[in-house]
């Protein structure tokens, strides 16, 4: 029978299934036949004996999406194209360019203090987006099957073009690979 893995406690060595057929099982360490550990979502098959399940083999993870303290502060993971242009992209370049617009219209209004205030928050704004950028660009990285220290390149001049390349346009790894689930959805 299949299922998803809905929990697993490392502490008790225990965890439970929810099967295809509405029911959930439970299953010890014992039972887990994969290399990684069980994770929420997880796609197995498993053989069920009453409530619980025992033969529990690892088919494919399932991915699941990313809260917004994992999406912008965590660099462990992936995230697809979509996720990296409509949930960072845009609302920080939305952020930005709002902050700018004001100030540049404070400015032309002679209104100077109300135009330092706007850099000022646009300059505080520029720093604390900077780990959240670089959590991003991370797990766009490993969306491709690159470690982290690829996002380096960007700081490379001749060479930053290829990078934004790939963590902006081109699709992710098809299906599994050593960062976590495929983001992007079979049709």
């Amino acid at each position: 029978m299949r299922g998803n893995v809905i929990g697993f406690d490392p502490d008790t060595n225990t965890g439970a299934i929810s099967g295809y057929d509405g029911r959930r099982y439970d299953f010890a360490t014992q039972d887990w036949r994969g290399q990684i550990r069980p994770r929420h979502g997880d796609v197995v098959d498993f053989q069920a004996d009453g409530q619980r399940g025992h033969n529990i083999y690892l088919i494919e993870p399932e991915y699941v999406p990313p809260s917004f303290g994992q999406l912008y502060f965590s660099p462990h993971g992936r995230i697809s194209r979509s996720q990296y242009w409509l949930r960072f992209v845009l609302p920080v370049a939305l952020i930005e360019i709002g902050l700018s617009v004001v100030a540049g219209a404070s400015v032309g209004s002679g209104k100077v203090v109300a135009a330092s205030i706007v850099y000022i928050l646009l300059g505080v704004f520029v720093i604390a987006a900077f780990w959240p950028n670089l959590a991003v660009l991370i797990k766009r990285a490993h969306d491709r099957d690159w470690p982290w220290p690829f996002i380096l390149l960007l700081c490379v001049p001749l060479v930053q073009f290829w990078p934004l390349i790939e963590l902006g346009f081109l699709r992710g790894t098809i299906g599994h690979n050593r960062f976590g689930a495929d983001p992007v959805p079979r049709q």
